[in-house]
C-alpha cells in the first residue's frame, strides 16, 4: 500500500525549478524526498536568495525563509542550510535526520573536488548522462596531480567510460576506460575496456587495443563469446512472452531469466563505479 505524507506547508502554484536535477518541486516534502538520494545536486541549486524568497511568497513560510536568509548572510555554510529546512520540515523521523546530517557532515570535510565528483555520479544514477560527462570533464580540468586527485580521477575516468557505453559510444568508453586504468591501475576498468571493445567495428582500433593491454586473441575471444550468448538470451527473453501464449514456458521461468540477463547486461555493458 502506498504512503501518503500531508505537506506541514502549502504546496507552490508556482514551483521552483531545480537547475542541475532538471526538475520543479512544489513543496518541502517534495524537496525533501528528492534530496533524500540526491543531496550533492542541491547545493547551487537552493543555497541562494532566489529559493529564500520562494520558500517566503510561495509556501508562506516567512519564518523559516528568514531564517535560511540569516544563514546565508552569516555564511553558515550548506550542512546548517539544509538541516535547517529538514528539521523544519517534518518530513523525516529522528534516525533519518542523523543520517542525512552524517551526509552533509561527510560533504563539509570532503574537498570540493570530491563533492563535484559525487554531483556528477548523482546525474549518472538517474540517466543524465551528458550532464555527467559534461561535469566529468570539468573536474578534470582542475584536477591536481596530488595522490587523492589522481585517484578520483582515476574514478572520473572510469564512470565516464561507463556513461559513453551506456549511450553506445563504444569507441569513447573504451578511451575513457584505458585512462582509468592508466592512472588507478583497477583491474575493473581494463575488463570494463575490453567488455565494450567487443563493440568495436573498427577491427584495426580492436587490434591495436588488445596489443596494447597485452590480452590474447583467445582470451577475447571467449569474452566475445560470452557477450553474444547474452544479447542472443537478450532476444529470446523478448520474445518469450508470445511463446508463452503457446505454452511453451512458464511465466516464472521467463521472469527469472529476464533477471538473470539484466545482471549479466550489467557486468558486461554497465559499471557503476
Amino acid at each position: 500500500m502506498s504512503e501518503l505524507i500531508f505537506c506541514s506547508f502549502p504546496c507552490a502554484a508556482k514551483p521552483y525549478y531545480l537547475e542541475s536535477a532538471k526538475q520543479n518541486i512544489y513543496s518541502i516534502e517534495e524537496l525533501c524526498y528528492f534530496l533524500q538520494d540526491n543531496i550533492y545536486l542541491l547545493e547551487e541549486n537552493i543555497m541562494n536568495a532566489s529559493f529564500c524568497d520562494w520558500v517566503e511568497t510561495e509556501l508562506h513560510a516567512k519564518e523559516l525563509a528568514a531564517t535560511l536568509r540569516g544563514l546565508l548572510k552569516s555564511r553558515k555554510g550548506f550542512y546548517a542550510f539544509c538541516m535547517q529546512i529538514i528539521m523544519d520540515s517534518g518530513y523525516f523521523s529522528r534516525n533519518e535526520m542523523q543520517f542525512l546530517g552524517m551526509k552533509l557532515q561527510k560533504m563539509d570535510h570532503q574537498s570540493n573536488y570530491e563533492n563535484r565528483k559525487y554531483k556528477a555520479d548523482q546525474f549518472m544514477e538517474r540517466g543524465l548522462y551528458l550532464l555527467a560527462i559534461s561535469e566529468y570533464r570539468n573536474l578534470l580540468l582542475n584536477a591536481t596531480n596530488s595522490p587523492s586527485d589522481i585517484r578520483v580521477s582515476g574514478d572520473i575516468w572510469h564512470n565516464m567510460g561507463t556513461a559513453y557505453a551506456r549511450m553506445y559510444c563504444f569507441e569513447r568508453a573504451v578511451n575513457c576506460y584505458e585512462k582509468a586504468y592508466e592512472l588507478s591501475h583497477r583491474v575493473d576498468s581494463l575488463k570494463a575496456a575490453s567488455r565494450a571493445a567487443c563493440f568495436l567495428e573498427d577491427n584495426e582500433r580492436l587490434q591495436w587495443f588488445l596489443q596494447r593491454n597485452h590480452i590474447k586473441p583467445e582470451q577475447f575471444a571467449i569474452m566475445k563469446k560470452n557477450l553474444d550468448e547474452v544479447i542472443r538470451m537478450t532476444q529470446e527473453t523478448d520474445e518469450a512472452p508470445q511463446a508463452q501464449a503457446g505454452g511453451a514456458m512458464p511465466a516464472e521461468e521467463i521472469a527469472d531469466m529476464g533477471r538473470q540477463v539484466d545482471a549479466w547486461k550489467e557486468e558486461y555493458i554497465g559499471y557503476k563505479g
